[in-house]
C-alpha cells in the first residue's frame, strides 16, 4: 500500500512540475489530444483554432467584455476571429448570457443585465448569428466547439482580466465524441435576440 501511495505522489509531482514549467502535456484517451490551457496559454491556442475553423463554430460565452476604445486586445481579437470565420463561410453561432439581476437590492433588482452588449452588437452588425440565452437562467459556460472536433472549455471569459491578469484553467480537447456531446447540450439553450 505504501508503494502505491509513493507512485501516486510521484506521478502527481511530475504533473505539477510540468504545469509549473509550462510544459504541454497531452493525453490520448478518450480523446485524441487534451491540451491544458493555463493562464496565458488560452489565447494563442483559441486564436489558432478559430483561424483554422472550416465548417462550424459554436461559442457559448458568459462574458465577452470588449472596450471599443481598445480594439487591439486579445478579447477583441477572438470576437474578430468569429467574424472572420463567418466571412469565410464557416457556420458560426454565438450565445451570450443575459439574466435578471436577482442579487441586487432596490431598483436594480429585477432589471435585465446583458454583460456582452458591445461584442453582441459587433457580431450582429457583421452578420454573425448571435443570441442571448433565457433571461431566467444564468449561462455561466465558457465553451467553444469547432468543426465538431475541437472543444475548448474552462474558466476563461473573453475579458482583459481573464486573458492577461487572472489565473484561469481551461482545456482544449480533440475528440468528435466530446464535441458532439457538448454540441447536443448547447443546442438546448433557449436563444433570444
Amino acid at each position: 500500500m505504501r508503494h502505491i501511495n509513493h507512485q501516486i505522489a510521484f506521478v502527481f509531482m511530475i504533473f505539477a512540475s510540468f504545469l509549473l514549467l509550462g510544459i504541454r502535456v497531452s493525453y490520448s484517451l478518450p480523446a485524441e489530444e487534451v491540451i491544458p490551457l493555463i493562464d496565458d496559454a488560452y489565447y494563442p491556442e483559441v486564436h489558432k483554432a478559430l483561424k483554422s475553423a472550416r465548417k462550424s463554430v459554436v461559442c457559448v460565452m458568459f462574458l465577452a467584455k470588449l472596450d471599443p476604445k481598445h480594439p487591439g486586445g486579445d478579447e477583441y481579437q477572438l470576437v474578430l476571429d468569429l467574424i472572420a470565420a463567418h466571412k469565410r463561410g464557416v457556420d458560426v453561432q454565438v450565445i451570450f448570457d443575459q439574466n435578471i439581476m436577482f442579487w441586487e437590492k432596490g431598483r436594480k433588482r429585477g432589471e435585465l443585465e446583458r454583460k456582452s452588449e458591445y461584442a453582441y452588437d459587433l457580431l450582429d452588425r457583421s452578420g454573425v448569428p448571435v443570441f442571448y440565452d433565457d433571461e431566467s437562467r444564468v449561462t455561466h459556460s465558457k465553451v467553444l466547439v469547432i468543426d465538431e472536433y475541437i472543444t475548448i472549455i474552462g474558466s476563461t471569459n473573453w475579458t482583459y482580466s481573464a486573458l492577461r491578469r487572472n489565473h484561469e484553467a481551461s482545456v482544449l480537447i480533440k475528440s468528435q465524441s466530446v464535441a458532439r456531446a457538448f454540441t447536443k447540450k448547447l443546442e438546448r439553450i433557449k436563444k433570444y435576440r
